[in-house]
């Protein structure tokens, strides 16, 4: 039983090492400060962007824009502390479509900013982001 259990340990440790994202990159915004990635596809050029309006109780009221459709989405710390934004159809099946992950890692109290990480998934190459707000 505990060769069973080191070898479930080490081998979860190989999987977690193995990000199935493509890309990743943090974004530091302070309140309604609009952060803007251009997402490039197959000839077509459009941008996401996303900013935050209101922190209160441990919950996140963020704004997202994407090929002119808007939404807006309620994440909370801990737990539904993310959004996913589909940026393309399926090519060949549902499983490949690319997406943005968009996170909400904490909220800085003293600075009053939010850490969001996105997270790009494309297996098949699809997309190029370029990132306009640094």
């Amino acid at each position: 039983m505990k060769r069973y259990f080191v070898f479930l340990l080490l081998s979860s440790g190989w999987y977690l090492h193995a990000a199935p994202w493509r890309e990743l990159k943090n974004f530091n915004l302070k309140k309604d400060q609009t952060a803007i990635v251009s997402v490039k596809t197959e000839g077509l050029d459009r941008n996401l962007s996303f900013r935050w309006t209101l922190y209160t109780d441990k919950a996140l009221v963020v704004h997202e824009k994407f090929d002119r459709i808007v939404g807006q989405h309620i994440l909370y710390d801990g737990h539904n502390d993310s959004f996913r934004k589909r940026l393309l159809p399926p090519k060949n099946s549902e499983l490949d479509v690319p997406y943005a992950l968009v996170v909400f890692k904490k909220y800085d109290e003293t600075n009053q900013t939010v850490q969001f990480d996105l997270l790009l998934f494309d297996k098949e190459s699809r997309v190029k982001l370029d990132y306009l707000t640094k």
